[in-house]
């Protein structure tokens, strides 16, 4: 059982959820993730009154560092939602109205262009973390990216991933 970390954002019953959005939306800004390196805690927070975890970060360097080979995935806001109970910290399930109220809040109209992710890794499993990702061009307007996001159609000739160039580098370790 985890409790909500001391070192995150707690937002009481004084604020409303639009607010916590706003602020979040103003972290993520100010703390840009490449997805290296543990998340800011600034992009990390609990809203005790509904018992959601959430983080949110403005990540940039999907394509570029080699994690998706479509260039339209370079850079999205990815919120990601999970509940757990105030008082004891034990995961909740998965609250689906509240996860599409917070989702409203962070994305509008623009949520038809999401990319939801359910939980994949244990970890994730065991905390019920869903993952709403955002895609944007390179002035941060939203798209609905062309393609699959391992699909070459759209790769610059000579990509390499970061799976493919770390099986190179052990290809020529092994000689």
């Amino acid at each position: 059982m985890k409790k909500f970390g001391a070192e995150m954002r707690r937002y009481g019953d004084h604020w409303l959820k639009g607010s916590v959005v706003q602020k979040m939306r103003q972290c993520a800004i100010r703390w840009p993730w490449d997805g290296r390196g543990p998340i800011p805690n600034e992009c990390v927070a609990a809203h005790m009154p509904s018992g959601t975890l959430l983080i949110f970060t403005r990540d940039s360097g999907h394509h570029s560092s080699g994690w998706f080979k479509n260039p339209d995935y370079e850079r999205c806001w990815h919120l990601s939602l999970s509940f757990r109970d105030v008082e004891s910290g034990e995961y909740l399930p998965f609250r689906e109205k509240a996860a599409m109220e917070w989702i409203d809040l962070f994305f509008g109209d623009d949520k038809r262009k999401l990319w939801v992710e359910p939980p994949a890794y244990p970890e994730g499993k065991q905390a019920g973390v869903w993952h709403y990702r955002l895609f944007c061009d390179e002035g941060w307007q939203p798209i609905k990216p062309r393609g699959e996001v391992y699909s070459r159609e759209l790769t610059e000739a000579g990509f390499k991933s970061w799976s493919e160039i770390h099986a190179e580098d052990e290809a020529v370790q092994s000689r």
